[in-house]
């Protein structure tokens, strides 16, 4: 026997064995088994979209009600929402690689349900700790010396929050990124369907749900909302594992055991088990993958892109909680802050659908450019806003002038929703003319913010949908791992720098200046691609381009007309 057939009947021999052959519920399994039992793919995906629906609505109503609760139950600073930030991508950032790990070494169906429960009933359990803490603030803050109670509750809203985002991204990588791939097995088109279908539910879902949560929290209360978002939750929770537990029956390949196999590495002394005394290890590992992989990234061009795209996650001007809470402070209420939401995701979807036509216009790389132009062009709107009229900008700021949220509220005799309804009478109208042109000029500061973080969605989208195809048309088959990994952790790293920065310096007054520096990380960003561009085509513009051929054009014509001069004034002496 030659050592090659040794070695290959080695590795199947511990690739495979009998107990492969079996279900992960303990039936056996055979290859030649169709791929759906019943019914046809389209109907089994069908069970996934439902279900993948109310998941991400359950999840969108949260992510966007949180910002709020957070500034509602502190009105006096952005801390909170900052830190709240802050742990979540910390914890994605060291912890989600553990569970990744987690989901590849669950049997499909378990790791499936165990997410989907703990996500949702986390989301339940935090949304009522909210309630009660709006409700009973009063009495929280007596109880204990020094607010002790209230900084628990605080404490334990982040740390449930957490774990359902964890459980989230669990759930999100066992049914998208491998549910799906058995599903559709070598169908290569309807996993393509698919995968766009999934995505568009997200996107739909990020348009839609804010603006019914903020309609609930506007005409009803932010406690109802709380609880409708929390009852939502503990309601789908079970429809949602009805689904999957459908789709798990159906189709064969699911209840097949997860192939498992052994990737050495020379740079590895030891394999990392699975047992609890390894945990540091792995949790580590972001930062070892960050180290290892850093080499490969950057041997290629496109890292500058990547690196790029990494900071325009450091950065304010986006709709996460931060914005929100901030948006709130200033006077926009919870039905109009979910519109705008809606209209940034909005804007999104027009830059995923100007992207592929751009592209087959100018191409790959300089659709990226015009992308960074068009988000920066909208940026300098919200740079304006930090000097325009009704903003709370104080550089030089003194904790001690400041008026909380209450007191403002106190005297402010006009709200953001009235102003269309006030005035039933032609004199009451004269009277309060003047008051109500103040008060517009209020919202000038945060309109101009608004509107161009709105518009810049379009542009971020275009350029982040060209950045990754870059790294798809670039990067080796075989390190498309580790590089996107590495563009990954540094995107998570930008972003949880943000939140760092906030909580430096989270009072409202000084936002302004998290404007300014956030814009100067995208300007930086603009560069860092700009340099990839120009190292890949030679150039940025073909303005630029022609510019300097015509400059070389009349170079030599007048270097021909010297030498044509001086050849015929030698002529001239020799004779």
């Amino acid at each position: 026997m030659s050592k090659a057939t040794a070695d290959k009947n080695a590795h199947e021999e511990f690739t495979h064995t009998d107990a492969d052959d079996d279900c992960e519920d303990g039936r056996p399994f055979d290859d030649s088994s169709p791929l759906i039992e019943s019914g046809s793919s389209n109907s089994v995906c069908r069970y996934v979209y439902f279900s993948h629906f109310l998941s991400a609505w359950g999840a969108r109503m949260w992510q966007f009600g949180a910002g709020l609760f957070l500034v509602i139950i502190n009105p006096d600073s952005l801390l909170l929402t900052a830190v709240y930030g802050f742990v979540m991508g910390a914890a994605m950032l060291v912890l989600g690689p553990l569970v990744g790990d987690w989901v590849d070494n669950t049997p499909r169906l378990s790791a499936a349900r165990s997410s989907l429960i703990v996500q949702n009933l986390s989301i339940a359990m935090c949304s009522v700790v909210v309630y009660f803490v709006i409700i009973y603030r009063t009495d929280i803050e007596e109880q204990w010396p020094d607010k002790s109670l209230l900084t628990l509750c605080f404490g334990v809203i982040i740390l449930i929050s957490t774990i359902a985002q964890l459980a989230s991204s669990a759930n999100t990588i066992a049914v998208e990124k491998d549910w799906i791939v058995e599903i559709c097995g070598s169908n290569t088109d309807l996993l393509a369907t698919t995968s766009a279908i999934l995505k568009s539910i997200d996107l739909i879902t990020n348009i839609v749900a804010p603006i019914v949560t903020g309609q609930i929290m506007a005409f009803a209360s932010t406690e109802v909302g709380a609880l409708f978002i929390g009852g939502w939750n503990v309601v789908s929770v079970f429809l949602e594992y009805y689904l999957l537990w459908k789709v798990y029956n159906v189709v064969p390949a699911l209840r097949a055991k997860k192939e498992k196999c052994r990737v050495e590495k020379a740079d590895i002394k030891h394999e990392v088990s699975i047992s609890c005394t390894s945990c540091m290890k792995r949790i580590l590992g972001t930062f070892v993958t960050l180290a290892r992989g850093w080499k490969t990234y950057m041997k290629y061009d496109v890292a500058f892109a990547g690196l790029g795209l990494a900071f325009l996650f450091m950065t304010v001007l986006g709709f996460d909680n931060i914005t929100v809470g901030f948006a709130y402070t200033q006077g926009v209420n919870e039905s109009v802050m979910g519109a705008l939401m809606a209209a940034g995701a909005v804007m999104g979807i027009l830059g995923s659908i100007i992207y592929p036509r751009m592209r087959s216009l100018v191409g790959q790389q300089r659709t990226g450019l015009y992308g960074l132009l068009f988000q920066t062009t909208f940026l300098t709107l919200c740079v304006a806003s930090v000097w325009a009229p009704g903003s709370p900008f104080i550089l030089h700021y003194n904790k001690e002038e400041k008026l909380t949220l209450q007191e403002l509220n106190k005297t402010t005799e006009l709200s953001f929703l009235n102003m269309s309804t006030s005035g039933q009478s032609t004199s009451a109208t004269n009277t309060t003319r003047g008051s109500t042109d103040n008060v517009w000029q209020d919202y000038i500061s945060i309109g101009l913010l608004m509107t161009g973080i709105i518009g810049a969605r379009c542009g971020l989208w275009m350029t982040d949908l060209t950045i990754t195809q870059l790294f798809l048309e670039t990067v080796a088959e075989q390190e498309r791992g580790i590089v996107f990994g590495v563009q990954n952790s540094l995107n998570q790293l930008m972003d949880t720098l943000k939140f760092v920065m906030v909580i430096v310096a989270p009072e409202p007054e000084v936002f302004g200046l998290l404007v300014l520096i956030s814009f100067a990380f995208v300007l930086i960003g603009c560069a860092l691609y700009a340099k990839y561009s120009h190292s890949v085509r030679g150039h940025l513009f073909h303005a630029f381009d022609k510019l300097k051929a015509l400059k070389r054009v009349d170079k030599n014509t007048l270097l021909s007309d010297n030498f044509v001069t001086y050849t015929k004034r030698y002529s001239d002496f020799t004779e």
